[in-house]
């Protein structure tokens, strides 16, 4: 979708499903605000952002058709009651504060903004819409990484010994989401505008992407940033062979050798000090608590605490138990597992996998480009949540959700 169609589609859009491209398109800008929710709730538009949109997405589903049930729509509703459930009790241990209300927000956001994207995804040109959307708003963080770069950092954060840039944003993870779903949708868009776009124009736009995306990588020494981008890359090579084998030769033989010249300074420099934690670890110097930064010991405890509640608060939540639960429905788990599993139990943690894997079965019945996309989105959402909480992320889940409505699609809708 080019700039005059994104236009005529953004204008064909009512105001009660415009409101969401807008706020896909400037959520980097507001998430650049970050700061302003420490000078006060009410000038952060972070926060305001935060209520209104469940505001309006209730508005949207009330007054908008509703679409057919699928077979993914109910495991996602059958997850959600879960949810709620954990969310119910989070609310309930401390009904009348400021952080259970933020935390009321931030716990339903997948299952809000799918329900939503349901209503809004009603083609593939829908979804190309808001895929667009996202690259545009991807101008705004290529600006702040390239100011970052080379006028200085805005702000940094050290980890594992080496500084990464953040911009502004709460963490380096904001940045991560960005090129990774920048470089997702750039090779989709390779594969699904063939016929559309002649190949040097398709092509340009991937490297663009990609130039962008190893810049940012190589300067928020992120270590499961490097591992899912290298595993898009390694998808859309698979794809290439699939659809162009002769294109795909020529991408893989300009890959080995950058990689060949390039490749071992950016081991030793960047990604070797990422990792020696690890290493010693593997090499017996240190226990096995202390792999990935140390996030296997926190969750050793942490299950050790959830198994050794009652029979009830294992299958339907630790804020079951009516303790403070905030750290590990939270970010403090480092991993969005577990952090499912203690905020819905083995029920919500069950059904949370069946939607993956029901996204996974619909996605094997479409087109080459949108099974690439769906795959890709799979991948990352599979990996980041190993260590990270992406879908505690907003900009995260306005994508995901958005393919994972467009998977939930008829058929004759998808084409």
């Amino acid at each position: 979708m080019n700039f005059k169609n994104w236009k005529i589609w953004l204008k064909s859009k009512p105001w009660i499903l415009k409101w969401f491209i807008l706020l896909v398109l400037l959520r980097p800008i507001i998430d650049n605000l970050y700061f302003l929710k420490e000078i006060s709730p009410f000038l952060s538009p972070l926060y305001i952002v935060g209520v209104l949109t469940p505001v309006m997405v209730v508005l949207a589903v009330l007054k908008r058709p509703k679409p057919k049930q699928t077979k993914l729509d109910k495991y996602v509703k059958i997850w959600s009651i879960f949810v709620l459930i954990g969310v119910f009790f989070v609310i309930l241990f401390d009904p009348l504060s400021m952080l259970s209300f933020e935390f009321l927000l931030k716990l339903t956001i997948p299952i809000y903004l799918y329900f939503f994207a349901r209503i809004f995804i009603q083609s593939k040109k829908d979804l190309d819409g808001i895929l667009t959307t996202f690259l545009y708003s991807g101008i705004a963080v290529a600006t702040i990484l390239l100011y970052e770069v080379f006028f200085g950092a805005i702000r940094i954060e050290e980890s594992r010994g080496m500084e990464r840039i953040q911009g502004s944003f709460g963490d380096v993870v904001s940045y991560s989401i960005y090129l990774l779903f920048c470089f997702l949708i750039a090779t989709y868009f390779y594969f699904s505008r063939k016929g559309e776009q002649p190949k040097n124009k398709r092509m340009r736009t991937v490297i663009i992407v990609s130039v962008l995306s190893l810049l940012t990588l190589v300067n928020i020494h992120h270590v499961a940033s490097y591992t899912i981008f290298l595993a898009l890359l390694l998808l859309f090579m698979v794809f290439n062979f699939k659809a162009n084998k002769g294109a795909a030769l020529v991408l893989s033989t300009l890959f080995f050798l950058t990689f060949y010249i390039f490749g071992q300074p950016l081991i030793e420099d960047k990604i070797a000090p990422l990792l020696e934690t690890d290493i010693s670890v593997y090499d017996g110097d240190q226990g096995s608590d202390k792999l990935l930064h140390g996030r296997v010991g926190r969750w050793t405890t942490m299950l050790e605490t959830f198994t050794n509640e009652s029979i009830f608060a294992q299958f339907f939540g630790y804020p079951a138990t009516l303790n403070y639960s905030y750290h590990y429905v939270g970010v403090g788990s480092h991993s969005d597992y577990i952090r499912i599993l203690f905020l819905s139990g083995y029920f919500g943690l069950f059904y949370y996998l069946i939607v993956l894997l029901t996204v996974f079965l619909q996605s094997k019945k479409m087109i080459m480009a949108s099974r690439f996309l769906t795959y890709g989105a799979l991948i990352i959402i599979l990996l980041f949540s190993i260590s990270i909480v992406p879908t505690y992320y907003p900009p995260f889940m306005y994508i995901v959700m958005s393919i994972f409505a467009y998977v939930a699609l008829p058929k004759q809708l998808q084409n």
